[in-house]
């Protein structure tokens, strides 16, 4: 995967995706698996606003049950299904374990019966050939038991407790880059740091868009003849932007989620809930860590004003240290904090309410042909929203939409018939000069494609050297981010690509051998490298302002 701009001010596509996150790289393999010729940019890197900040969890959809909204649950169960099948090398199933109280809304006999009826609704959650992925029925706890597994809560008033499985993503962003590699291998053409500045248009007829290379001066026209607005919390503003008469088309309100990485490894495999304020928090299990998430608050301005102030995070923190008082957390403890913004319906009472289901609005009912906003909630649907996006793709371009076929292919990566065997096999295959603990790492985030990398191991020894004292990511895998997945700047190989920074700071030696390969790779000069570092950096910083 080359960043050659070329390539789309020279292309003539059937759909144009704006933005690159996995609403939008959802769509475009959907869009290319189907057979349209696709182009997808993003002003910034690939899943690097909001699809970056994410717990983890793919959804079976027990809180729709809360609201009786059946349709909404078989949904998110058959999209968990779904996301298991096509990427079995980045999702895996995950124990959960709440508290049950003597009250109403929390009694463990009434939470016991809303279990066994989700568990009866998502009878076939486990129709999948691989049955390393298949998920057992919840079971009610007692109070011992949910203690025990549960040992972070408050145990006063506790009376027992639910375990369930829903999924956790191994690593989200790659998720999103498995989505995006996949549609590149289909003829899709991507390029990062390209904003959308402009549309072309004849008369109320949308014929392409006017982008600006970020990373140079270059602005072009790239034709198409329908585009997509995938930008989410920036979906408003770019269509105030490029079609100013579509103003309030869209959901106005947005959210402030917040999740964080904890320096602290979690004891057990489980997820862990507990009750603050008038919402759950969870803490799971993600890599020796701890994510901890999500909060949700009010927000109000521009997506690009939003700054984490330290106030928030210390309110977020206050919120955990409810949840979970034996988790005793400090600002001290936050590795890494992911924030962004998402779409709501409503704030009652100081609390959000988020839209409750992702939006996809046809600018025709406004009067404008070839324009399509999507809205997305919820990383597990993204997959579904796709399906009924690109459904409407083919509305639009006058032709009959082939049947939809993401459901069942596996991404790039991703064909393997059952995980535990593929990772007992490449455990079992010894590389030589290349450690067990590394094979097993790279069978994780890169699947069935891991052996490129253990081949560039082989091939060049001085490239196992690993990035740092505290970073075990190696050398090759920055070089393999920047040759084959577009990684253009440090944090885009540190943050995106690779597990080396995605969980807190890798440490200085690490950002600095990672810029090294980097610059020789693309030609840095000293001060650029100095620049990547810092920038990077910044990330992990905390607000010190209120």
């Amino acid at each position: 995967m080359q960043r050659d701009l070329r390539r789309l001010s020279d292309g003539q596509f059937d759909l144009i995706v704006v933005g690159a996150g996995i609403y939008g790289t959802a769509a475009a393999w959907d869009a290319s698996l189907r057979g349209l010729s696709v182009a997808i940019v993003d002003r910034s890197d690939f899943g690097g606003g909001t699809s970056f900040n994410s717990l983890k969890t793919v959804h079976g959809g027990i809180r729709e049950l809360q609201s009786g909204n059946i349709a909404g649950l078989r949904k998110f169960v058959r999209e968990r299904r779904a996301l298991s099948r096509v990427a079995p090398h980045l999702v895996h199933p995950l124990p959960f374990v709440i508290p049950t109280y003597k009250r109403v809304s929390r009694h463990r006999w009434i939470m016991r019966v809303g279990f066994a009826i989700n568990d009866l609704l998502a009878h076939d959650r486990n129709d999948l050939a691989d049955s390393s992925k298949h998920l057992p029925p919840s079971r009610l706890l007692s109070r011992k038991e949910c203690l025990t597994l549960n040992p972070l809560i408050e145990p006063d008033g506790v009376t027992g407790g639910i375990e369930w499985h829903d999924c956790q993503m191994y690593n989200s962003d790659r998720v999103n880059l498995s989505f995006l590699l996949s549609a590149v291998a289909k003829g899709a053409v991507p390029a990062n740091y390209v904003e959308c500045v402009g549309i072309l248009r004849r008369n109320r007829r949308i014929e392409g868009i006017v982008v600006r290379d970020r990373l140079g001066t270059e602005q072009f026209d790239v034709r198409g003849r329908v585009v997509l607005n995938g930008t989410g919390p920036w979906a408003t503003t770019l269509l105030n932007t490029i079609v100013p008469e579509l103003k309030h088309t869209l959901p106005q309100g947005l959210s402030s989620a917040m999740n964080m990485v904890l320096s602290r490894p979690m004891h057990g495999q489980h997820a862990l809930g507990g009750p603050a304020a008038s919402r759950l928090l969870f803490v799971a299990p993600w890599r020796g860590l701890a994510l901890v998430g999500t909060s949700h608050e009010p927000f109000s301005g521009t997506p690009d004003s939003f700054v984490a102030k330290r106030s928030d995070i210390e309110h977020f923190i206050s919120g955990v240290n409810q949840a979970f008082p034996r988790l005793n957390v400090g600002i001290e403890d936050v590795r890494l904090l992911h924030r962004g913004l998402l779409p709501t319906q409503a704030t009652i009472g100081g609390a959000v309410q988020l839209l409750k289901a992702s939006a996809v609005r046809d600018h025709r009912v406004d009067g404008i042909e070839g324009l399509l906003t999507v809205l997305g909630v919820r990383y597990t649907t993204a997959r579904d929203t796709a399906h009924e996006t690109i459904n409407t793709v083919f509305s639009l371009l006058d032709r009959t939409a082939p049947p939809c076929r993401t459901n069942a292919t596996p991404l790039v990566g991703g064909d393997i018939k059952n995980f535990d065997e593929f990772l007992r096999l490449s455990l079992a295959t010894e590389t030589p000069g290349v450690s067990q603990r590394t094979r097993r790492r790279l069978a994780l985030s890169y699947g069935t494609t891991h052996k490129d990398l253990l081949d560039a191991l082989q091939s060049t020894p001085s490239d196992r050297t690993e990035l740092g004292s505290s970073c075990p990511i190696t050398r090759a895998e920055v070089r393999h981010a920047v040759r084959h997945e577009m990684a253009v700047k440090l944090s885009d190989a540190v943050l995106r690509r690779t597990e080396a920074g995605s969980a807190g700071h890798p440490g200085n030696d690490a950002l600095r051998t990672a810029a090294a390969v980097m610059s020789e790779e693309l030609g840095w000069s000293p001060e650029r490298v100095d620049a990547e570092i810092i920038d990077t950096t910044e990330t992990y910083v905390l607000p010190h302002h209120a």
